[in-house]
């Protein structure tokens, strides 16, 4: 099951490596960062799990500190890389307008807008039953 789970995990670095050589598409270099932070994450975590085999008598018994190292580290990678994917939407909002700041009355504002300019729109829903019109 490790060798199947070691495979999968080399087959998939290898196929966006080769996918991001093709094209330079960035959702595919972004998957691969990361997938590759998420892995290293892991990685990491196997090695401070493995560090605490020192402090046992008889470490074949706490052989799943390792285990629970690498779970933390990737439960970590997975949660730091949510928080970069949100991070950059936001960043991207920001690099639009930098000098202005878009405060909750200019929101209020915009929704008050948008309000209106909706309202004045007639909408019709029709089928061979019935008619709507509002």
């Amino acid at each position: 099951m490790k060798r199947w789970i070691s495979a999968l995990i080399c087959s998939q670095l290898l196929l966006l490596n080769f996918a991001s050589a093709q094209s330079e598409d960035d959702i595919i270099k972004n998957t691969q960062q990361d997938m590759i932070t998420v892995v290293a994450a892991g990685a990491g975590g196997a090695i401070l799990g493995l560090s605490t085999l020192s402090f046992y008598e008889t470490p074949s018994k706490s052989l799943r500190n390792i285990w629970t190292g690498a779970a933390i580290g990737i439960i970590a990678g997975v949660i730091f890389v949510a928080y970069n994917s949100a991070q950059k939407g936001s960043e991207d909002l920001v690099g639009q307008s930098p000098s202005r700041k878009f405060s909750t009355s200019d929101r209020l504002a915009w929704h008050q807008s948008e309000i209106i300019s909706n309202t004045s729109v007639n909408s019709e829903i029709e089928s061979e039953f019935f008619h709507f019109s509002f």
